[in-house]
């Protein structure tokens, strides 16, 4: 079984990984992302996966990319 702070890392990673435009912690409980823009823009979330989606959206809407997260190519 996945241990509640290893799960937190390897999401943290996932989304640094994923939106490296983005500095993307996690602290007291949220998890939080700032563009790197003037001024910078910031989402707040409860979960990685919300942020995940918060991120998505900005992309989308900027004309960013989001970096593939790895793996077999399959």
């Amino acid at each position: 079984m996945t241990s509640e702070l290893a799960e937190r890392q390897r999401a943290l990673e996932l989304l640094r990984t994923a939106f490296p435009d983005y500095r993307i912690v996690f602290s007291k409980g949220r998890w939080a992302a700032v563009s790197a823009g003037n001024p910078p823009a910031v989402w707040f979330a409860e979960t990685p996966s919300s942020l995940c989606g918060q991120l998505f959206q900005a992309q989308l809407r900027n004309g960013g990319t989001v970096v593939p997260f790895g793996g077999n190519g399959s």
